[in-house]
């Protein structure tokens, strides 16, 4: 539930980014299309558009950092979990022993 508020916003954030490239791309296809290659329209959608692009592009990576600081949280409870004897020893959970093993013998010949 901690990270609901920074996917929420990231997602706010994407849908504003992918309506600034619509937006812009409309006002570039009128350029192109409806006013003769008018630089000016051609120049404002353009850049609204790359900049909307650089926005999506920012919170995907924004969305990768999410991700991993909750993997390396579960990660970190995980291992802090790991030192302590709370489960009973199964067959996949033995306890750790307080002896070396001997050493191997060798291969015979």
């Amino acid at each position: 539930m901690g990270y609901f508020f920074s996917r929420a916003a990231l997602f706010v954030v994407s849908v504003g980014a992918w309506a600034g490239v619509v937006f812009g791309g409309w006002i570039l296809f009128r350029g192109v299309v409806l006013y003769e290659w008018d630089p000016a329209l051609m120049g404002t959608g353009g850049g609204i558009s790359l900049g909307g692009l650089l926005v999506v592009a920012l919170s995907v990576g924004g969305r990768a950092q999410i991700a991993t600081a909750r993997d390396v949280a579960t990660m970190r409870a995980l291992m802090e979990l790991g030192g302590r004897a709370d489960h009973p020893p199964g067959p996949n959970r033995t306890s750790p022993s307080l002896r070396a093993d001997p050493p191997m013998a060798k291969p015979p010949r």
